[in-house]
């Protein structure tokens, strides 16, 4: 999760795992929108591409043409700049109709953080699973000491040292910092939900590893995949443990999830939430599959002398990190290690300092 443990950043920034882009069909080749020029990338559907004012420099957003009003496929951020082009947007953009409903992917600010502000501004109703709905109510209204002492506690055992632990202390709670305030009522994606939306039918398909219950939205029909964060063409999304949940194993949700892809059409059109459309989703599937696979054996290998997480950090992400970075970096190590650790192919022990130290079975 990202309370506490949220600044954007990717290896491309941090909030993403490493660059790793796919061989696959760029659609509109290198063009992109302009901030408050939305692009018609499938008949009904508009492509907008908000800047962040982060290494990972913008989101796409997608509007769904529903007749007399429109459909939001998540907000962008929180922050001065996404609001003045959404001002722009509200009122030279949209041919004079409503935003009648948003549909948020996942909790994370770049995707529900002007929820809050765009409900105020159009009486959109919110649509999100459950899980994702109350993580960014949680993330929100947490502002509790308890929170920094038991994380404190996770990235101790974790290996960060000191100078790291520090950082995090600083920082606090910067999901609030992010986002305006998480709609207090919405409306639940569920297993039976079918969104009808301009005469498409969109389902949702579930997956976690990013996030407890991201959904992406598929339209079989027109074979049109609005992918979020999970199937990005360029980068991998982050794959962590946070210290919420430590000892969970979000990695083998998330694989779960790329197998679940099947009955997709070989040439759909993915609109991820990041870098651009493209098709070849099996190439890319694949390549993310592979990709984890890879992670784990440095993890094994790394862990043939009893090793931390750090250690193990230091051997997947080989660049210089800063604190920001860290954070993404050692969930995704800690991710790699507890997959490991479920499957029985390493053992843990706390040292006398109180740090984990992982050995290979």
């Amino acid at each position: 999760m990202w309370h506490r443990t949220t600044a954007l950043c990717n290896a491309e920034s941090a909030h993403y795992g490493p660059a790793m882009e796919s061989n696959v069909d760029y659609v509109m080749g290198e063009r992109v929108p302009e901030p408050a020029t939305p692009i018609e990338i499938a008949p009904g559907i508009l492509w907008i591409r908000l800047p962040m004012p982060i290494a990972l420099d913008h989101i796409n957003l997608y509007l769904l043409d529903d007749g007399d009003a429109w459909v939001l496929i998540d907000t962008g951020l929180g922050d001065p700049v996404s609001i003045g082009t959404w001002e722009t947007l509200l009122e030279t953009k949209l041919q004079g109709r409503p935003i009648r409903r948003i549909i948020g992917t996942h909790f994370h600010p770049d995707h529900v953080g002007l929820a809050g502000w765009l409900q105020n501004k159009t009486g959109a109703e919110l649509w999100m699973t459950q899980l994702e709905w109350l993580s960014a109510r949680q993330a929100y209204l947490d502002v509790e000491d308890a929170s920094s002492a038991q994380m404190q506690r996770f990235y101790h055992r974790a290996g960060l040292n000191e100078t790291e632990l520090r950082a995090y202390r600083e920082m606090g709670n910067d999901y609030r910092s992010m986002v305006t305030p998480i709609p207090a009522v919405y409306k639940r994606v569920t297993e039976a939900t079918v969104f009808e939306i301009g005469g498409r039918k969109w389902e949702p398909i579930f997956g976690s590893g990013h996030s407890p219950d991201h959904i992406s939205l598929y339209c079989a029909e027109d074979r049109v995949l609005l992918g979020g964060d999970m199937l990005l063409p360029r980068i991998t999304p982050i794959i962590a443990v946070w210290w919420q949940e430590p000892e969970g194993d979000p990695l083998a949700g998330y694989l779960d999830f790329l197998g679940t892809l099947g009955h997709i059409a070989e040439d759909v059109l993915v609109l991820p939430a990041h870098n651009r459309p493209y098709r070849e989703l099996r190439t890319r599937v694949k390549d993310l599959a592979d990709h984890h696979v890879e992670r784990l054996d440095i993890t094994l290998d790394t862990c043939a002398a009893p090793a931390t997480g750090r250690d193990v950090m230091k051997a997947l992400f080989t660049r210089e990190l800063d604190a920001f970075q860290t954070r993404f970096a050692i969930g995704e190590t800690v991710a790699h290690i507890n997959n490991l650790l479920h499957k029985g192919a390493l053992t843990r022990d706390l040292d006398e300092e109180g740090r984990h130290r992982y050995h290979r079975v």
